[in-house]
């Protein structure tokens, strides 16, 4: 599968060089911003290796190396919008996408959905990457349905720069059929990404906690959603990958 990935942050980073490492696809190139002081430059000299003959190109010059380079799937990291952005030149070259990117307002995210809908080369949404995060999505909504009589609560950990409430926190709560569920935020230290939830009653309780120790996770995570876009048209999200994958293994 041939990848380009926009936005060389840190999780875009890692998921650049885990790619170049693994071997299995192949990075044809990284975007950045026309304004962006990496335009032009080789990825590897970005991420502290050495020269792999791999161009970082800007947003105005991608729909041509896109074509140029025969990209299956691009991978966003990078914000919401240059995201919108992106998702309509990829579109237009019936290239697949995945969006990583996060805290869209309610009319960007219908704006996505729409392209992801109207999309020949595919789209879908994933802020929450690991697969972890979704089986506990997944099994938070069956437990809130089949256990009525339990409150529930969420806390979330992060590094102390990140914003709080994640994303990812909110549509954990989404899941659980209750309205109005808590949701605290702790910032402290180096934390890569902890969700808590907690079930309980008068008598007992559940609590369900997913930890994502390295940056590697989002990367893993990315790769799934690419393999599973790069061969289907209109908008997904991160829970068909998991329906997919739960089919292939009880079949």
């Amino acid at each position: 599968m041939k990848i380009a990935v926009c936005g060389l942050g840190r999780a875009g980073k890692v998921l650049a060089r885990k790619i170049i490492d693994d071997g299995k696809h192949e990075l044809c190139f990284a975007i950045c911003r026309d304004e962006s002081k990496i335009a032009g430059m080789d990825v590897g000299t970005v991420l502290d290796m050495y020269e792999l003959g791999i161009p970082v190109v800007t947003i105005s010059d991608m729909s041509q190396e896109l074509e140029d380079r025969n990209v299956d799937v691009v991978i966003d990291f990078s914000n919401k919008n240059t995201t919108l952005i992106i998702a309509e030149k990829c579109a237009e070259k019936k290239v697949g996408l995945v969006v990583c990117t996060t805290n869209f307002e309610v009319e960007e995210l219908k704006r996505l959905r729409n392209m992801g809908a109207e999309s020949e080369g595919g789209l879908i949404y994933a802020p929450n990457l690991t697969i972890g995060i979704n089986f506990v999505m997944e099994f938070v909504e069956k437990i809130s349905k089949l256990l009525p009589d339990f409150d529930f609560e969420i806390i979330e950990r992060h590094r102390k720069e990140k914003k709080p409430i994640t994303t990812t926190a909110r549509m954990i709560a989404g899941r659980i059929d209750r309205e109005n569920v808590p949701i605290s935020s702790i910032r402290v230290g180096g934390y890569v990404g902890v969700h808590e939830v907690t079930a309980a009653s008068e008598d007992e309780r559940i609590t369900i906690v997913h930890e994502s120790f390295s940056r590697n996770a989002f990367a893993n995570g990315a790769l799934m959603a690419a393999e599973y876009i790069v061969d289907k048209k209109g908008y997904h999200e991160m829970t068909d990958v998991i329906r997919e994958l739960e089919n292939k293994i009880m079949n």
